[in-house]
């Protein structure tokens, strides 16, 4: 069976030149407890329907894609 995670890289500042941290999450859920937002919001600015605000203006979230 594949295998997708989730990774969420945090930045210092809003122009994401630094990276503060990399995170690893099997699924959005719980990547939204760790950022306290729902998960609905998370998956809303992934696919780019938001703009980042709150603690997104300092966060990418990438998804592994299994070979």
């Amino acid at each position: 069976m594949k295998k997708n995670y989730w990774y969420l890289y945090l930045f210092e500042d809003e122009d994401h030149t630094e990276i503060f941290k990399i995170m690893k999450f099997n699924t959005m859920k719980e990547m939204s407890e760790v950022v306290n937002l729902p998960p609905a919001v998370l998956s809303n600015y992934f696919h780019g329907l938001i703009k980042g605000r709150g603690v997104l203006k300092y966060c990418k979230i990438y998804q592994s894609i299994p070979l």
